[in-house]
């Protein structure tokens, strides 16, 4: 298997990314939303990085019926109020 990207490589830019919520945040508290499932490795990550007042929160969202396409529905039943906050949305794919 050839290795595309490696471990040390993907642990840099998730610092990066780190450095640059944190610096663009100043501290504010930050709620971060991931979109399930796919993202939840990659906010892991992220979240052990930030040093920083946060809430975490997930919502499901779908707009698949198996092979085909359709509207998006979302399953927003374990996120948090987002009223008034800074929130910052993580996924792992965009494609609509």
């Amino acid at each position: 298997m050839k290795i595309l990207v490696s471990a040390a490589e993907i642990q840099a830019s998730v610092e990066s990314l780190a450095d640059l919520i944190r610096e663009r945040e100043r501290d504010r508290p930050l709620t971060v939303i991931a979109i399930m499932t796919g993202s939840i490795v990659f906010l892991a990550d992220l979240i052990r990085k930030l040093d920083m007042p946060l809430r975490v929160g997930v919502v499901q969202t779908s707009s698949y019926r198996g092979t085909v396409r359709g509207p998006i529905s979302i399953n927003a039943d374990m996120m948090p109020d987002i009223t008034d906050r800074d929130v910052l949305l993580v996924d792992d794919i965009f494609d609509t």
